[in-house]
């Protein structure tokens, strides 16, 4: 009777445990991304950073090395960045008109609920916005002088 209890007092233990961590993981992960929404381009820029210093930790590259991939990579940002501008009013325009036409399809209560699982799940047919311009280094944004 008193290793059942034990056992069952380690049971309830490793429970509560297992509870605790799947609800603080629950928050956490929360947190995390509604910093990232509410922030992505620090978001981006924080990942981009620790891509590229895995990529130098792993290939163990010396500081020449470094300099160079990073250039690398970052000349590929921007010319994925016009190809994306270039090809995303036509991304949109699919995304706009598959949304449109699932809306079709349904009955009212069905639309809002579908209006309700697009906002939760933002990565199904995504609607992106145009990136905004890239402002030259040593420009600030106000218009030219006159």
């Amino acid at each position: 009777m008193k290793t059942l209890k034990v056992i069952g007092l380690l049971v309830l233990v490793f429970v509560a445990g297992f509870s605790g961590g799947v609800v603080a993981t629950k928050i956490l992960v929360r947190r995390m991304v509604a910093v990232a929404v509410a922030h992505p381009d620090v978001t981006r820029e924080v990942v981009r950073t620790n891509i590229e210093q895995n990529l130098f930790r792993r290939l163990r590259l010396d500081q020449q090395q470094r300099e160079q991939v990073h250039e690398i990579l970052k000349d590929s940002r921007d010319r994925l960045r016009e190809v994306r501008d270039e090809f995303q009013p036509q991304l949109n325009a699919i995304v706009l008109d598959a949304r449109t036409n699932i809306s079709a399809v349904l009955k009212p209560d069905q639309e809002k609920r579908f209006e309700q699982f697009l906002t939760e799940n933002r990565q199904f047919l995504p609607y992106r916005e145009p990136t905004p311009p890239k402002k030259e280094a040593g420009t600030t944004g106000a218009p030219p002088p006159k």
